[in-house]
């Protein structure tokens, strides 16, 4: 059996990240080549090392993290807690597929996507098998966190259905847009979080907590891909692809004669959405300089209008998320979002504190800045 490809770990994300790291990495690891050692048909063999035994950076890796800092907060990582892990690490695979597969993208983390790599029609297959796969090891785990993987999926790819068919939206949609896209990452965060309480035999977090933990997840990673375009690197532009984000929706309510701009840039990035993965780089090449021209005036606005309103929410949503959390998790929640926050410092954000944790714990709930 081959070596595994060296462990990439978050370099970005510090915070909580950075601290646990040496005690972690061990455990990742170890869940790394419990994956690498499952027994498949050989059918499946080739496909499954692309995705566990020779990528660097597992998918989705910061929720297998989050999912380790909630164990040991509430009294320890335990044997079960460790076993889940290789769950937890594989459903996220499935996650990037299925979301690689949707969104067109031609890499993630500096590799091929599984679907660029191996074609699109490949993904629904393997899809299916890891989801047989998740399913079997989490049964094996707890009939818990069996019930709490499968609600999850149910969910998650719910609304990424209502995405996909929802691309392009006109106006009046915009607003359910949004519900949608930060309930994906609101479940993502209650399947992380949560499977580790179980497993401690402890009560699941409210909603409250988890849909806050969303804002926090999904709006940073909005604002990442607004300060560092992304599509250099083969991963799609949400907004070109015809997706709402919040700094989309902040920048319209301050500047609606931005939607003229919007409607133009979505009659030519249309011809992008529909291409198939195999034709985006054609594509890419026929349409980019018309495509960059088109989003520059959507794209200044965003960062001149949406940025400053988008980091209060951020801290608001921190806050929010730590007051809806039981007491006895409220230092650990404090610290994980904060190391959220903390991620924009390294887009040249100035977040107004110089502890976005203590910042965050003590900020309003979230509302509409003005323009």
């Amino acid at each position: 059996m081959s070596e595994l490809a060296p462990l990439e770990y978050p370099r970005l994300f510090q915070g909580i990240f950075g601290r646990v790291r040496g005690s972690y990495e061990p455990l990742l690891e170890d869940a790394r080549r419990a994956l690498q050692q499952i027994t498949v048909p050989g059918e499946l063999r080739l496909y499954l090392d692309y995705v566990v035994q020779d990528n660097p950076q597992p998918s989705f890796l910061l929720l297998p993290l989050l999912f380790l800092a909630t164990a040991e907060s509430m009294g320890g990582i335990t044997p079960a807690h460790r076993r889940c892990l290789p769950v937890i690490m594989l459903a996220m695979e499935l996650v990037a597929i299925a979301d690689d597969t949707v969104d067109r993208t031609l890499a993630r983390s500096g590799r091929p996507t599984f679907p660029a790599r191996f074609g699109e029609g490949s993904a629904t297959p393997f899809a299916g098998a890891l989801m047989a796969m998740v399913a079997e090891r989490a049964r094996r785990v707890d009939i818990r966190v069996f019930d709490h993987t499968m609600r999850f999926f149910v969910e998650l790819f719910a609304n990424e259905l209502w995405e996909r068919q929802n691309l392009y939206p006109p106006p009046e949609v915009f607003d359910r847009w949004l519900e949608h896209r930060y309930r994906q990452s609101a479940v993502g965060a209650a399947f992380a979080l949560n499977t580790a309480l179980i497993l401690s035999d402890r009560a699941s977090l409210s909603e409250d907590a988890t849909e806050a933990f969303g804002h926090v997840f999904q709006d940073v990673d909005d604002l990442v891909n607004l300060l560092e375009p992304r599509d250099a690197a083969g991963e799609n532009d949400d907004v070109v692809m015809g997706m709402i984000t919040m700094p989309l929706l902040l920048a319209l309510r301050c500047r609606p004669a931005l939607l003229i701009d919007l409607d133009a840039l979505w009659k030519t990035s249309r011809a992008l959405g529909n291409a198939s993965l195999a034709e985006q780089p054609r594509e890419r090449a026929r349409l980019g300089a018309r495509l960059a021209e088109q989003y520059r005036p959507l794209r200044e606005a965003m960062l001149e209008l949406a940025v400053p309103a988008m980091v209060e929410r951020v801290l608001a949503s921190c806050g929010a998320c730590v007051s809806a959390t039981p007491p006895g998790l409220r230092g650990i929640m404090r610290e994980m979002t904060g190391t959220f926050a903390d991620r924009l410092r390294r887009c040249g954000v100035e977040l107004g504190a110089e502890d976005p944790i203590r910042q965050a714990s003590a900020a309003p709930a979230p509302e509409e800045t003005p323009c």
